[in-house]
C-alpha cells in the first residue's frame, strides 16, 4: 500500500488557490501510484483562520470547496477542513473516495495554550473514528487524528491508544504544528514512542510555510510499528513523502543544526510574509551593527539581493567603522545601498525643541530624536516606493525596552524579534561560515552600541542578560527560581521589572517571526497595566 503525505503551503482565506494546490499535489501523487493521498490540518482554509471562522460565508465556501475537491477524487484523499453541524463547527478531516465525501473525523483535543485558541472557535469531537477501507482488495482499518490528538500526554483522553483498541491497523495524523527550536526532534521522539507503545505504524503529515508570526516547518514523517523511521520530508519546503507500508526499508534521520534551522525558518518567515501580503521589496536601516547585518542577510536569502535596499543614516555620533561596516555589508550582499545623513534633521528638531527643553539636562529624549529621525526616513522611503521596512530589534532588547517607539521599532515585520542577542551572534557566525563571510568581522567583534551619544555602548552584559531574559520569558521562571540558579538578586528584580513595564512598547511593535517556545506576540498575553511584582527575598 502506497501513501502520499503532501506537506503544502496554503494561504489563509485563499480557498480557491488552496484547492488548486491540493488538486495539483493530489494528481502528482496519484500519477506516482498512491493509494491514499494525505493533506494537512485545515488545508482548505489555511491555518490558523482565527476569526474568519466567525464568518458564515467563509465556512460555507470551505464546505463547497471540499465538495468540489471530492468530485475530482478517484484514489482516496484525506484533507483538513472546517465542518459545520448545526451551530457547532469542527476542525475536521474528510475522507474523499470515488467522487464523494464518505467520512469525516472531528479533532478531539483542542489546544488553548501559547498561540493556540481553538476552543474559542471549535467544538471537540467525540468519535474516535477508525475507518474501514478497501485498498487494492485488502481490508484495512485506518485511524485518523488531527494535530493535538497526538500530543495527549497532558490529557486524560489518550487518542492513539483508544484508536488502536478500536482496531486501527495504522494511524495518520494531519497537523498544522508550528516550528520552534528542537520541535522536530520532539515530534520524532513522541511519534516513535507512540508507535512503539501501540505497535502499529504512525504517519504524520504537517503543514509548511509561514502565516503572520507562525512558521510551519513541514518535516512530515512516517514510522513503523517498532518506532523506526521509514521516511521523512525535507523541512521548510513543499514536498510529497511517498510511504510504502509493505517496505522493510528504514531511514536514518539527519537532524540539522540549531542555526541552520533558524536561518531557514526566519528566511521562510520573511519570504512568505512578503509573498502573501503582496510585497516584493524590503528596506532596512543599516547601522553597521550585528542585528541589522543578520536581518539583511536573511532578507537577501528570502527575497534576492535586487529586492533589498540598505540605508545608512549616520549622525554626528556615528563612528567611521560603523559607516564602513554598513557599506561593506551591502557590497558583500550585492544589495542596493544609499547613505542619508540625519544631522540636519536632528539639529532642526533640537532647535525647535530648545524653548521647551531649556534648563533641562540632555538625556534619552535627545538621543531618541536620532532614532526617530531614522524611523521617519525609512517609513518615507517605504511609503514612496512601496518597500516594506524590516525592523531589526532582537528579543533581549524588546524584553528590556531597550528600543525606541517610532524609531528603531518602526517597520512592517520584525525579523529577529524572537532571537536573543547571543543567538543573533551565533546566527551571524553560522551565516559567515556557510554563506561566505558576508558580515564584516569588525561587526562581530566590536561592542554593541546604539551610537546615540559619545562613546556609547549597550548597558548590558548580554552573556548574562540574554539567558536570564529567556528563563523569564520562555521558561517562566519565578524570581526565586532565578536566584536559585545563581543570578544576583538585585539583577533579577531589575530585569523582571523591565520586562513588565515595557509591555506597552511590545504591544506597539511590528509583528515578529516566532522561532522559540515562547515569543512576544499572540502566545504571550500580559496586561499593559500590571502592578503585580514578585517578592525577592
Amino acid at each position: 500500500m502506497k501513501i502520499a503525505l503532501c506537506q503544502i503551503n496554503p494561504i489563509v482565506g485563499s480557498i480557491d488557490s488552496n484547492v488548486d494546490k491540493i488538486l495539483e499535489f493530489y494528481n502528482k501523487a496519484v500519477i506516482n501510484g498512491s493509494d491514499i493521498v494525505v493533506f494537512p490540518e485545515l488545508a482548505i482554509t489555511g491555518y490558523p483562520p482565527q476569526d474568519l471562522l466567525l464568518n458564515e460565508k467563509f465556512i460555507k465556501y470551505n464546505t463547497l470547496a471540499l465538495e468540489n475537491i471530492a468530485k475530482s477524487v478517484t484514489s482516496a484523499m484525506i484533507v483538513g477542513y472546517v465542518r459545520k453541524d448545526g451551530s457547532n463547527i469542527y476542525n475536521s478531516a474528510a475522507l474523499c473516495e470515488n467522487g464523494k465525501i464518505t467520512k469525516s473525523y472531528d479533532k478531539i483535543l483542542l489546544p488553548t495554550y501559547d498561540v493556540f485558541d481553538e476552543k474559542r472557535y471549535f467544538s471537540a469531537g467525540e468519535n474516535f473514528s477508525v475507518w474501514p477501507m478497501e485498498i487494492k482488495g485488502e481490508e484495512i482499518n485506518l485511524g485518523i487524528q488531527i494535530c493535538e490528538d497526538l500530543w495527549d500526554d497532558d490529557y486524560d483522553i489518550k487518542v492513539s491508544s483508544i484508536q488502536k483498541k478500536n482496531g486501527a491497523d495504522f494511524l495518520i495524523n494531519i497537523s498544522a504544528s508550528p516550528f520552534r527550536e528542537k520541535k522536530f526532534e520532539d515530534r520524532v521522539k513522541l511519534i516513535s514512542r507512540k508507535a512503539k507503545e501501540i505497535k502499529i505504524p504512525f504517519l504524520y503529515c504537517n503543514l509548511v510555510g509561514a502565516q503572520d508570526e507562525l512558521v510551519f516547518d513541514g518535516s512530515s514523517i512516517a514510522v513503523d510499528g517498532e518506532g523506526d523511521c521509514i521516511g521523512y520530508s525535507t523541512s521548510f519546503v513543499e514536498d510529497i513523502l511517498f510511504i510504502d507500508l509493505d517496505s522493510k526499508q528504514r531511514v536514518e534521520i539527519k537532524f540539522i543544526s540549531k542555526f541552520e534551522n533558524l536561518f531557514k525558518a526566519l528566511s521562510m518567515g520573511v519570504k512568505d510574509y512578503f509573498d502573501k501580503t503582496n510585497n516584493s521589496e524590503a528596506v532596512i536601516g543599516l547601522s553597521g551593527g550585528i542585528d541589522s547585518a543578520v536581518v539583511a542577510c536573511l532578507a537577501v536569502n528570502a527575497l534576492g539581493n535586487d529586492a533589498v535596499y540598505g540605508i545608512s543614516m549616520p549622525s554626528k555620533y556615528s563612528s567611521d567603522h560603523s559607516k564602513e561596516d554598513a557599506k561593506l555589508l551591502a557590497d558583500n550582499l550585492g544589495i542596493n545601498f544609499e547613505s542619508i545623513s540625519i544631522e540636519k534633521i536632528v539639529n532642526s528638531t533640537e532647535i525647535s525643541l530648545n524653548p521647551f527643553f531649556s534648563g533641562t539636562s540632555k538625556g534619552v529624549a535627545e538621543e531618541n530624536i536620532q532614532s526617530r529621525a531614522r524611523g521617519n526616513l525609512l517609513m518615507a522611503l517605504s511609503n514612496k516606493f512601496g518597500r516594506l521596512v524590516l525592523s531589526t530589534g532582537n528579543k533581549t532588547e524588546l524584553a528590556l525596552g531597550y528600543c525606541t517607539l517610532y524609531g528603531d521599532m518602526s517597520g512592517g515585520l520584525s525579523v529577529i524579534s524572537d532571537l536573543n542577542k547571543d543567538d543573533v551572534y551565533g546566527l551571524a557566525k553560522w551565516i559567515n561560515k556557510n554563506k561566505g563571510n558576508l558580515i564584516p568581522n569588525s561587526t562581530l567583534i566590536k561592542p554593541p552600541s546604539a551610537e546615540l551619544s559619545p562613546d556609547q555602548v549597550d548597558p548590558f552584559d548580554y552573556e548574562i542578560i540574554s539567558p536570564l531574559v529567556d528563563l523569564i520569558v520562555e521558561k517562566q521562571y519565578s524570581n526565586e527560581d532565578l536566584i536559585n540558579e545563581g543570578f544576583d538578586k538585585n539583577l533579577v528584580k531589575e530585569i523582571s521589572n523591565k520586562i513588565t513595564i515595557n509591555e506597552y512598547k511590545r504591544r506597539q511593535a511590528p509583528i515578529g517571526i516566532r522561532v522559540s517556545k515562547k515569543a512576544f506576540g499572540a502566545g504571550r498575553r500580559f496586561p499593559i497595566i500590571n502592578h503585580f511584582r514578585e517578592d525577592v527575598k
